[in-house]
């Protein structure tokens, strides 16, 4: 069993690397040693952010401004979870509040954050034209053979 450093320093190696799925091992582990700690919280909420799942995302954003409420890094993390969201009036309030504390950290993180969510819109993106370049080619396929079968089964067939 490592402590809580080893485990939040893990995480967040972890996280840098895009695994997103281990990182949120590690910081829960971390939370079992100390289920308040706001670092580990905050870890934990980024990376629920990056898995997509932006409610459980949240609740751990707010667990650790609950615990420091001059998070900026935990503010700003919220922010940009709302903003993923489309809700432009919290996104708006836990920006303002971030800025207010430590407007370079919290502009640093935002810019990263959003940075990292782009990087992987796109990454889908192109996943998906990809994808459908393969489909493309199927119905292509798919409509030669049918051509050729029915070609051939006109000829064959008594008129």
């Amino acid at each position: 069993m490592g402590s809580l450093d080893d485990y939040i320093s893990q995480a967040t190696d972890l996280l840098n690397k895009h695994d997103i799925e281990g990182a949120i091992q590690l910081y829960q582990e971390a939370l079992k040693l100390d289920p308040d700690d706001p670092t580990a919280l905050t870890g934990l909420g980024a990376a629920f952010d990056e898995a997509d799942e932006l409610e459980n995302a949240v609740d751990c954003y707010k667990k650790a401004l609950k615990v420091d409420p001059d998070d900026v890094i935990a503010l700003s993390g919220l922010g940009v979870a709302y903003e993923k969201q489309g809700n432009t009036d919290l996104t708006i309030r836990e920006f303002r509040s971030a800025f207010l504390i430590d407007e370079e950290t919290a502009s640093l993180h935002i810019a990263y954050a959003r940075d990292r969510h782009e990087t992987r819109l796109k990454m889908q993106k192109a996943r998906y034209e990809s994808k459908v370049g393969e489909l493309d080619e199927l119905i292509r396929r798919y409509q030669r053979t049918a051509k050729l079968v029915d070609r051939s089964i006109s000829k064959d067939s008594p008129k």
